[in-house]
């Protein structure tokens, strides 16, 4: 199978999060195929993660998600181009790692797998990897970089506001209280407020991806909420005290994720830049030292026109097993 026929049936798998189980199935048997043992973590009912290759004494792993953001479409491909949902995020980069895999092992050598659920939500998998006790030499792990290497990369903070009001005939304010514009206020403040800034990860940034409330047009809403997220590029603890601050009493809110911003390992002889998203390297770290290398931009991922170039995905090959060879053969 060739690596653009391998990425089109990984794109064709649904896997938006949540909904891992069948690429997780398929991804088994492949690696079974390629002769390594497998190890199946259970992380909640019908979601694994999936080691490979472990048996052998601090490996060298190829680590992402198989998670999507949804929603699912299938691969179509335009000459050298390949779109889908998933495309570079991360269907095509799980392609490239098996062909280095297939190529390292070919070759005498040991490379590991590990492929978790739930990156672009809450990181589930990769917390449950970290609290495995398994650990590795050095962990590769998948991302759209342009086939760089990142320097670094942002942290997140992410939450839903809930914000309550008293329902009433909206021509009398004496008698009601709107909950939407108790949330419209904190976020304009929240959204006015400085987050910070750094030398190499640039300014922290916001989106209110969610908003929710409201009977009607004429009522006043007695429950409002809004789902945020902050790009970090300080500690993250002191942000999440910032917010809490800054609420003061007048939103409830729910913390879905709280991770540092990263200044990762790199190598020799690899463009480097540093990357504004977040990825599950802050919870990996424990396991082993992190180095994020993947093809694709992440400007596709997560649009309705989510592509990556083949091209790409063979630069891939060749660039992880250059940095495999560079890691393992490193005292």
């Amino acid at each position: 199978m060739t690596l653009a026929e391998r990425t089109i049936e990984l794109i064709n798998i649904p896997s938006v999060t949540g909904d891992e189980a069948a690429v997780l199935t398929y991804l088994e048997n492949v690696l079974v195929e390629m002769g390594l043992s497998t190890e199946k973590e259970m992380v909640e009912q019908h979601r694994w993660n999936l080691y490979a290759g472990w048996d052998h004494p601090d490996p060298v792993v190829f680590c992402t998600h198989v998670d999507t953001v949804p929603p699912h479409y299938p691969a179509t491909v335009d000459g050298h181009t390949i779109t889908g949902r998933g495309a570079c995020d991360t269907k095509g980069i799980i392609a490239a790692m098996l062909e280095a895999g297939r190529q390292l092992l070919a070759a005498g050598e040991h490379p590991a797998f590990l492929f978790v659920v739930g990156e672009e939500t809450d990181s589930i998998g990769a917390k449950k990897a970290a609290a495995s006790g398994k650990t590795a030499a050095a962990i590769i792990v998948g991302e759209p970089t342009d086939n760089h290497l990142a320097s670094g990369h942002k942290g997140v903070l992410s939450y839903t506001l809930r914000t309550s009001g008293k329902a009433a005939h909206s021509a009398y304010p004496d008698r009601g209280s709107s909950a939407v514009h108790v949330l419209l206020d904190v976020l304009a403040e929240i959204r006015q407020a400085e987050w910070g800034t750094h030398e190499v990860l640039g300014e922290a940034t916001i989106n209110v991806g969610l908003i929710d409330g409201g009977l009607a047009l004429n009522t006043f809403a007695p429950a409002a909420k809004a789902t945020v997220m902050h790009r970090l590029v300080d500690d993250a603890e002191k942000r999440r005290q910032q917010l809490v601050e800054l609420l003061d009493g007048r939103a409830d809110v729910q913390f879905h994720s709280v991770s540092q911003p990263q200044l990762l390992v790199t190598a020799e002889g690899f463009d480097t830049k540093a990357v504004n998203f977040g990825t599950d390297i802050p919870y990996l770290y424990s396991m082993a030292p992190c180095l994020l290398l993947g093809p694709g931009s992440v400007h596709d991922a997560h649009t309705d026109h989510e592509c990556i170039e083949t091209g790409q995905l063979d630069k891939a090959v060749q660039l992880y097993i250059r940095l495999y060879q560079t890691l393992i053969h490193t005292p």
